[in-house]
């Protein structure tokens, strides 16, 4: 791919990388790397991502990060 591009290869890695880390791609050995999800997807765990370094910054534990989301109120469907 990167021959094909014209850049390094790192810079391919990395960016391979990039979209794994926001969820759109799978890596699985010996098979190869699939499309694992949506930009919709990628988006929300990018956010998820920024919440939980937030999270860590503010000195919250994991356990009270997720039970503060258990305890968010869910809109209803059509409603938000």
């Amino acid at each position: 791919m990167a021959a094909v591009l014209g850049v390094n290869t790192n810079t391919v890695l990395r960016a391979l990388r990039a979209l794994r880390d926001e969820g759109l791609l799978e890596f699985r050995r010996g098979r190869g790397i699939t499309v694992a999800g949506t930009p919709q997807r990628g988006a929300v765990l990018g956010a998820v991502n920024e919440l939980v370094q937030y999270a860590r910054t503010q000195g919250y534990r994991r356990d009270e990060l997720i039970a503060m989301i258990e305890n968010a109120p869910w809109p209803r469907a059509g409603t938000g």
